[in-house]
């Protein structure tokens, strides 16, 4: 009886690739928060996304930098402590083989963050603002007479000032 080969599963189901990745990405997460004594590498930076090959040769990490203007030097610090995070890897996961590390600056976050101001610009937040008046109905905010609601005790058009209690009667306006 010959022997039995079991078909290589299709490539998008490999599980290994992706507990690899999760692994590099939680260990590469935590170095990038303890700090680098390299000031080019400053601001808010993240670990978005990983891209290991299925040969687990190669690793890139997308990296988000906050603010945008420290991006371009933060990916060179990161490029240039490759080694650091190389040993880091090597010493802290069970790994044979380190896969080559790249860094690319993701720029997800960002164009987020604009569809997301697209958005919000393009409601009216007049409409949205319900103490908002619009000055294209002819009222006048700052006229007393035509302000919607009690009158102030300034106003003088209160025709309350006699102390009876009565309400004050009704007055007929022509129009």
């Amino acid at each position: 009886m010959g022997r039995r080969r079991f078909q290589e599963t299709d490539q998008q189901d490999r599980v290994r690739p992706k507990q690899v990745a999760s692994l590099l990405s939680r260990v590469i997460q935590e170095r990038i928060s303890r700090g680098f004594a390299d000031p080019r590498i400053r601001g808010l930076v993240s670990v978005t996304q990983v891209d290991l090959s299925q040969n687990l040769q190669i690793v890139t990490f997308s990296i988000s930098v906050l603010p945008d203007k420290y991006g371009v030097r933060v990916i060179a610090g990161l490029k240039s402590a490759t080694g650091l995070f190389r040993k880091t890897i090597r010493d802290e996961t069970a790994l044979r083989r380190v896969p080559d590390i790249r860094f690319k600056l993701d720029d997800s976050i960002k164009s987020d963050a604009a569809l997301d101001a697209a958005i919000r610009g393009g409601v009216n937040p007049l409409e949205s603002d319900p103490n908002h008046t619009d000055a294209s109905d002819g009222s006048d905010p700052d006229d007393p007479t035509k302000r919607d609601g009690p009158a102030s005790v300034d106003s003088p058009s209160n025709d309350s000032d006699d102390d009876s209690g009565r309400p004050p009667e009704d007055h007929e306006v022509s129009s």
